[in-house]
């Protein structure tokens, strides 16, 4: 992922080109600057606009940032889930103008620039480990999908990574499912039951007794992984 740097600020950047755009559409999200752009648009024509907009990309990202509120220090020795395992977090300064996450065994890197101040670390860092997350849950969850939908045969028709607070999964009724990025700081297993939950709902779009025997047919054991999501559901978060 690119990132855009104004003032003391780093914001990772997404560019989407298509032929459907018409024109250039800025879009400031929790993690990341949004960029949809013209297929055909140079590279220079971006550079121009984005110089333009600097004043409100960065009052819209604080904005942001601030509505995160982070309530501790990310600090050395720091831990997160991932897959059910605990990473240490450990922040590295250097020269480069990019934040970067590393996993390297149970060892969560980050790397932050050497000029970034002290003051502006902490919503840096919960943005970049952010972005990461969902990185790896949509890789994650669309490879588990993939997987179960096929032993379930079922067929879905998208798969969308959502950011929820109280929902970990939901199924449309045109077959669409959403689940919630966090769910890839949960076991194996747990992340299972959601899937499975939602690829029933496929078959059952309630949760009548044949919805549960779809669900137990796949996942004999669920009961166990749905009362850990209601147990440690809320340990699943960035924000500390």
């Amino acid at each position: 992922m690119k990132q855009l740097t104004i003032g003391d600020c780093t914001i990772p950047c997404e560019v989407r080109r298509s032929a459907r755009y018409r024109r250039i559409t800025l879009t400031v999200l929790e993690d990341r600057l949004r960029i949809s752009a013209p297929k055909n648009l140079l590279a220079k024509q971006l550079k121009e606009l984005l110089l333009a907009k600097q004043e409100w990309i960065i009052k819209a990202w604080q904005k942001n940032q601030n509505m995160l509120k982070p309530l501790m220090e990310f600090h050395e020795g720091q831990q997160f889930l991932y897959l059910g395992n605990s990473l240490e977090l450990k922040i590295r300064r250097h020269s480069r103008k990019m934040l970067r996450v590393s996993l390297e065994g149970q060892v969560l890197e980050v790397y932050v620039p050497e000029d970034l101040p002290e003051q502006a670390c902490p919503s840096n860092i919960q943005a970049v480990l952010l972005s990461w997350y969902k990185v790896q849950a949509r890789k994650i969850l669309q490879e588990k999908l993939d997987k179960l939908a096929k032993r379930m045969q079922v067929n879905f028709q998208t798969f969308r990574l959502k950011e929820q607070k109280t929902r970990w999964g939901s199924c449309s009724s045109k077959g669409n499912i959403n689940l919630n990025w966090r769910i890839v700081m949960a076991p194996d297993q747990a992340i299972d039951y959601i899937i499975i939950h939602e690829l029933s709902h496929l078959t059952h779009l309630n949760h009548s007794e044949q919805f549960w025997q779809r669900v137990v047919e796949f996942m004999p054991e669920y009961g166990y992984w749905r009362k850990w999501f209601k147990e440690h559901g809320h340990e699943l978060t960035l924000v500390l």
